[in-house]
């Protein structure tokens, strides 16, 4: 009960965070009134960043309680795993947000943030996985490490996302009003780039410390069949999709929308782990 309580309160303080930040966005566009009393900080400065950080911990410490008394891994149930995604995710704008202001990232990547928690809050009362797979630091840094990619990728498409946004009001020559606020597009490709740099070999990291674990002797699988699972396949491709931007831009010297799509894409086939059927990647 105390970790889904801590879990819920701090879906309350993400909500509340990225609401702020999208607030900012219209207190600061050009045509909003201005106070002309007394000015006062912004709302995201007051309150977002703030509120950010404190759901961090909140749910910083419901995993730790879940932890402690279900006497397992996190990963040990789908509620623990969603968990960890969302804190990965806040927390990878967190740290992005104490070096660059970009609240309309903020309102993108928190409001996925809430999503996912939302989620791993609906499969709170699923069963916890018993199987001793999941007992070792091996496994669990392999699971932490892509859920922390996957955090970073998640920060790099709410760029994407805004990227192209941006993008098409430029080309219709709309400068004026809410999107004027928006971060140029060269803010918002350099932020991808880079987030998508660190998350990266954290995938990497994460696939070859499974791929290691699959040669286990006591696994109930040959390594084969754990190499052909659909999860296994479709983490490669993701990683692959990720390689092609890199490629992609590094190599061929592409820039623009193209790009902005890949990462788009890269994400929603990492996100489709949740979803796609497994052999071996169930461990009730």
């Amino acid at each position: 009960m105390l970790p889904f309580m801590l879990t819920l309160c701090a879906l309350v303080l993400y909500i509340a965070s990225g609401a702020l930040y999208g607030a900012n966005l219209f207190i600061e566009a050009p045509t909003a009134p201005k106070n002309q009393v007394k000015p006062t900080p912004l709302p995201v400065s007051r309150f977002g960043r703030p509120l950010l950080f404190t759901g961090a911990f909140v749910q910083f410490v419901a995993i730790g309680a879940w932890c402690v008394t279900t006497h397992k891994s996190p990963f040990a149930s789908s509620f623990g795993s969603l968990s960890v995604l969302a804190w990965a995710i806040a927390l990878a704008f967190g740290i992005l947000e104490t070096r660059r202001r970009l609240p309309a990232v903020g309102a993108i990547a928190l409001a996925v943030t809430s999503l996912v928690l939302f989620l791993a809050l609906l499969q709170a009362r699923n069963p916890v996985a018993k199987t001793p797979l999941l007992i070792g630091q091996l496994v669990s840094i392999h699971v932490l490490a892509i859920l922390a990619s996957f955090g970073l990728f998640a920060v790099s498409t709410s760029c994407a996302v805004l990227y192209i946004l941006q993008n098409r009001l430029l080309k219709q020559r709309r400068h004026n009003g809410l999107f004027r606020k928006l971060p140029p597009l060269e803010t918002l490709d350099r932020t991808a780039y880079f987030a998508v740099a660190y998350a990266t070999p954290l995938l990497t990291l994460g696939l070859v410390l499974g791929i290691i674990r699959t040669f286990g002797t006591d696994l109930p699988h040959p390594p084969g069949v754990w190499l052909r699972d659909p999860h296994t396949i479709t983490a490669l491709f993701t990683w692959l999709l990720y390689l092609c931007y890199f490629l992609s831009r590094l190599l061929l010297g592409l820039r623009g929308v193209r790009l902005q799509y890949l990462l788009i894409l890269g994400f929603l086939v990492a996100i489709s782990l949740y979803l796609i059927p497994t052999t071996t990647h169930h461990f009730l």
